[in-house]
């Protein structure tokens, strides 16, 4: 570990590292990490995983390994990147308005994955867009459905992030809470469906 990623860890929660092995290796490091965000927002953990999994490509991407910004948020200006992010990096992007073109634009840098993580936090509990997924925060397939309706133009995103939450289980990052027992939380195989149990008394 380099002399800025211990520092990182030694002021904010855990430092990513800058590649993973695998996306079980990405859910050991973003699980616990998401776990301590819903702590603060009482946002789903399982939601946080699944998105920032779809966004940085399971911490693959340019963004999430150079500056551990795993949602792609950009900074208001060349030089305000929010209450969390600690500056702003140029980047080389395309611009379609309608008509494409290149532009510099801004995007956030970390100290952590867990500062990233409080970031979207932050935003999807203070921002008026997201207002409508609020009432859902312990319902974590419709939270995500009511975000996707302003966080993304692709009708199919809801569905991609609840696929991963649904493929790797993320729901286990979900705990207490009231809201509707899902069929999810009966999974004890880890397969992603139902499954039943009998006991028989001894």
């Amino acid at each position: 570990m380099g002399v800025a990623a211990f520092l990182g860890l030694a002021l904010s929660g855990v430092v990513a590292p800058a590649a993973f092995a695998g996306e079980e290796d990405f859910i050991a490091v973003a699980g616990p990490a998401a776990q301590r965000v819903r702590a603060e927002y009482d946002i789903p953990a399982s939601v946080t995983v699944g998105q920032a999994a779809h966004e940085s490509r399971w911490g693959a991407s340019g963004l999430s390994t150079a500056d551990r910004n795993y949602f792609g948020f950009k900074c208001t200006s060349a030089t305000n990147p929010g209450p969390i992010a600690t500056g702003c990096h140029p980047y080389q992007t395309t611009e379609c308005t309608p008509t494409c073109h290149p532009v510099t634009a801004y995007f956030r840098v970390y100290r952590s994955m867990e500062d990233s993580f409080r970031d979207y936090g932050r935003l999807l509990t203070t921002s008026p867009n997201y207002a409508g997924a609020l009432p859902f925060r312990h319902d974590p397939d419709r939270f995500i459905r009511e975000v996707a309706k302003k966080y993304a133009t692709d009708g199919s995103y809801a569905d991609k992030v609840i696929s991963l939450m649904r493929r790797y289980n993320l729901y286990r990052f979900d705990t207490g809470g009231p809201g509707k027992r899902r069929s999810v939380d009966m999974d004890f195989s880890g397969d992603g469906s139902a499954d039943l149990l009998s006991t028989t008394a001894s």
